[in-house]
């Protein structure tokens, strides 16, 4: 090897000599009388150390002992023995140091390797013997080696407890460049599969491969992470590494567990702070009920933000109640009306977003919502006898029936029309109908126009279009859920549509159960599952089990707001209708109102209990709220009852003398009429006529304009039917003889068309 060859050629030439195994050395902690005296002379005669001639014979010979190790190590990195400048900096400065403390290397421990190398390389550089040994533009490559040195010879964790080295390049003069690469195109190339590519992964795996003491990713194990994760505590960017390699060995099955993601909310109770108004009697109140309260965490959330809010506002309106037990029946009711007149953003801790609401009428779903907390609240309290009150939360905060009149049934469905386009949209999903990511995401290995897979997002699309499950449902569907109908159940009819079972988790409701939805979410979701990554079982909140959920990239489940943030606006744009119509924003819970409007009101619809079971309603009462009547039966129950009243009046007109009142016809006026509801009857003598029906063949017969619209409307309703729907043979055949029917009686009235009474 010549003295100019490269540090790249050098580390490729030390991938063979993993592991190091040196010769067996003299381990003497003690330095011998003749090494003192040689050391002693060495630092005297040649303060630098530098050279190939910077040791004598003599001298070279009684420091063998403390010089060959050294150079053992050094020849494992590649660098050759002998009178080389790299060589002697490193023995100098390590010389020095076993003179300075009369003892070898091998009786240093973590604290004196410490003080050799620095806790960064700017403390090394500062060392008094660093300056006599070797230049300081070298500095950073005589470290390296010192850390070599610890690392191989004393078996020191050097590189954990030290900063300022890159563990890349570490690693790779440790185990050799080929090694290292090979280890990191493994991971890169799992990294790349599950999506989840980081630049700072390379890091972490180099430090982890370090602190394993060797080169292959198969030995890691978990214990060697947590040590890792946990030593940077202060380097978030670090941790988060940490936590995408385990996820990544946890895909190549590597480790049995991932290390487990931190919390990233706020979990500290009720938020205090700069201009914060509640009183700390309040805020520890609060507090307390959160940690001690058996309720779910969303509904622990929302109580403490309510009971938070009435706390600013009586610290404000009544100083005097500062604490809860000072709140009385006049308090209570006070709040009340001051609900009753709250906008949105009022009474909010300062530090917290405007809403989008801002000074804005609350509704009042959310009205009641902030007395039903604070009503849960006083009674646990009085309940638990933490301070007695003197009024009755049921009755002084019970929600007003000028709120709750505000709160019955508002289905919202979507238009038939919309729902259709919709549905056609997210069979037809590409890539190019996604927004193209921001180019700092690309370049750190994010997909070029999605945050998820196209998969992922055709099966979440369909899901939310053919299912009718809750926004909480559907992001906490499992792996598994599809499952096929029984062979016998297909047998029934050929042109029945092909359906599956999903089963639909623990939800609202309080129980999960099996529901048929259409075999194109079942396709969709088993095209997902094929390519969907492997990933550690996460828990479920509702059940408290560890699930394999079905939308999970990148080691984590998807957003909670991808359905509605993004979802729903592609297929919005994609269909060519708005995101908001008449009855609002269209959200993830609207597909569940139009699912159950448009199967309660089909040609053969779901019964009440089969809508209740597909809904996964608790009560039969409750689907006021999701299903819409049908306006078309409306109108037709109308005219039934309409038509009855008329005939009714027509009976008392037929009493009297004349059709028309009593009046005689005189010259320039229009005939007598009877009016038929679809027609007129002009028949003079009509009280003799033995029909007393609209009769189309009669020349007395003269038909409404309504009539034409009504027989084209229906004509037109038929039409829609046969070209829509999927008919059998006899069902569109006797379509088409309606339509047929129809033409002839338009045909026919128009041909009897004459001037009736206005």
């Amino acid at each position: 090897m010549s003295k100019h060859q490269t540090s790249d050629t050098v580390q490729k030439e030390a991938v063979g000599n993993w592991p190091f195994q040196p010769p067996s050395f003299d381990r003497s902690f003690t330095l011998t009388p003749l090494e003192k005296i040689a050391l002693a002379t060495w630092k005297a005669h040649d303060k630098t150390g530098r050279g190939s001639n910077a040791f004598k014979k003599e001298t070279r010979q009684r420091l063998n002992r403390l010089i060959q190790p050294i150079e053992a190590v050094l020849l494992h990195q590649g660098v050759l023995t002998g009178g080389e400048f790299r060589v002697m900096s490193c023995v100098s400065l390590l010389l020095h140091e076993m003179h300075r403390r009369q003892t070898s290397l091998w009786a240093w421990d973590d604290t004196a390797w410490i003080e050799t190398v620095g806790k960064t390389l700017r403390e090394f550089k500062s060392l008094d013997h660093v300056t006599l040994g070797s230049a300081v533009k070298s500095a950073a490559r005589d470290r390296q080696y010192l850390l070599a040195c610890a690392y191989l010879l004393c078996k020191i964790p050097i590189y954990q407890l030290v900063a300022g080295h890159q563990p890349l390049i570490s690693a790779q003069y440790m185990f050799g460049r080929a090694a290292v690469e090979k280890a990191m195109q493994t991971l890169t190339a799992e990294s790349n599969r599950i999506g989840r590519t980081s630049w700072m992964v390379s890091v972490a795996t180099c430090s982890a491969l370090l602190a394993n003491r060797c080169p292959d990713v198969e030995k890691l194990t978990l214990p060697v992470l947590e040590k890792l994760y946990e030593k940077h505590s202060s380097g978030v960017k670090l941790k988060r590494s940490y936590i995408t390699l385990s996820n990544i060995l946890y895909s190549l099955e590597v480790l049995p567990n991932c290390l487990p993601t931190p919390w990233k909310g706020n979990r500290s109770g009720v938020t205090t702070g700069m201009a914060d108004s509640i009183p700390a009697d309040w805020a520890r109140l609060i507090q307390a009920w959160y940690e001690n309260s058996e309720e779910s965490d969303d509904v622990r959330g929302y109580v403490k933000l309510v009971v938070a809010k009435a706390a600013r506002w009586a610290a404000e309106k009544f100083p005097g109640a500062s604490s809860a037990h000072q709140w009385t029946r006049g308090t209570a009711r006070a709040y009340i009306r001051a609900v009753s007149r709250m906008t949105g953003g009022q009474w909010q801790h300062p530090k917290f977003k405007a809403p989008r609401n801002q000074g804005e009428p609350l509704s009042a779903y959310y009205q009641a919502r902030l007395l039903g907390g604070l009503r849960m609240f006083f009674k646990d309290c009085h309940e638990w006898k933490w301070f007695p009150i003197s009024f009755n939360p049921d009755r002084s905060l019970a929600t007003p029936r000028s709120i709750s009149a505000r709160q019955g049934p508002n289905p919202r469905p979507i238009t038939y029309a919309q729902w259709t386009k919709l549905c056609e949209a997210g069979l037809s999903l590409t890539e190019e109908d996604f927004p193209i990511a921001h180019p700092a995401l690309v370049n750190q290995g994010a997909l070029p126009r999605i945050c998820y897979p196209l998969d992922l997002n055709r099966a979440m699309a369909l899901v939310w279009l053919h299912t009718g499950l809750r926004c909480n449902e559907i992001h906490r569907l499992r792996v598994g859920c599809i499952r096929p109908e029984h062979p016998e159940g297909n047998e029934s009819s050929s042109s029945t549509p092909a359906i599956c079972f999903l089963t639909v988790p623990v939800g609202k409701n309080g129980f999960g159960y099996s529901k048929p939805v259409s075999q194109v979410v079942g396709n969709a979701v088993e095209t997902w599952e094929r390519s969907r990554p492997s990933v550690p079982k996460q828990w479920d909140d509702k059940t408290t089990e560890a699930v394999d959920f079905l939308f999970v990239w990148r080691g984590k489940r998807v957003s909670y707001n991808y359905l509605n943030n993004t979802i729903i606006p592609v297929l919005c744009r994609k269909a060519g209708i708005p995101l908001e119509d008449a009855l609002g924003k269209i959200t993830s819970h609207r597909a569940r109102h139009t699912l159950a409007t448009h199967l309660g009101n089909a040609p053969t619809p779901l019964s009440a209990s089969d809508s209740q079971n597909w809904l996964g309603q608790l009560t039969r009462g409750s689907l006021g709220y999701y299903a819409d009547e049908n306006v078309h039966k409306l109108l037709e129950a109308y005219a039934t009852a309409n038509h009855i009243s008329i005939d009714k009046r027509q009976l008392e007109q037929l009493k009297g003398p004349s059709t028309t009142g009593g009046d005689l016809v005189t010259a320039g006026e229009s005939e007598p009429s009877v009016d038929l509801v679809h027609g007129f009857c002009t028949y003079e003598f009509f009280a003799k006529c033995s029909q007393k029906t609209p009769c189309t063949n009669c020349s007395f017969y003269k038909p409404k304009e309504s009539l034409y619209s009504q027989v084209q409307e229906a004509k037109s309703k038929l039409l829609h039917l046969l070209h829509h729907l999927p008919l059998i043979k006899e069902a569109r055949q006797a379509v088409e003889e309606a339509i047929a029917m129809h033409e002839t009686m338009l045909g026919h009235l128009r041909s009897n068309e004459g001037t009736h009474p206005s």
